[in-house]
């Protein structure tokens, strides 16, 4: 299995970076950027699940983080992503998956399909706020990878 994305979700974060596009470069200073993350991930839906895709680009769960809204939920490492609110985890329904995820905020409740042993099971989960360990770790990737000229300043 290829891996997609770590810790996410989303997830994983809810909203997926993969999915989210965020693949652009950081254009801002570093200090505006950590700014404009702290605020984005306050308000980000967090799932707590770490997924892979599969050789046929399925979302495999992969890790459920413990005390996750995930594991709350039952998901179980080995689910496939099927769809969230109804909306198909495919390549082809990127934009609409993109637009669900995009709705959805810490406390909000979503449904989610997986394909588990051969059947389909309807899990409900009541998403948390992305934990604070989680997105200083993502911002000091970010930094690492966008910024170094701060990481050579702090040093």
């Amino acid at each position: 299995m290829k891996r997609a994305v770590a810790a996410m979700v989303v997830l994983l974060v809810v909203a997926m970076p993969a999915l989210a596009g965020d693949h652009k470069k950081c254009d801002g200073n570093g200090e505006d950027c950590v700014k404009a993350m702290k605020a984005k991930y306050q308000q980000m839906a967090w799932l707590g699940i770490a997924y892979d895709t599969d050789d046929e680009g399925h979302w495999v769960v992969g890790e459920v983080v413990t005390g996750s809204p995930a594991e709350q939920a039952g998901f179980e490492k080995g689910d496939v992503l099927l769809a969230v609110n109804g909306e198909a985890y495919t390549k082809e329904n990127k934009a609409a998956l993109k637009a669900v995820l995009a709705e959805l905020e810490p406390g909000s409740e979503a449904t989610y399909v997986v394909k588990r042993e051969g059947g389909k099971v309807k899990l409900q989960a009541t998403l948390g706020k992305v934990p604070a360990e989680l997105q200083a770790k993502w911002i000091a990737e970010h930094m690492k990878k966008n910024h170094p000229e701060v990481q050579m300043a702090s040093k």
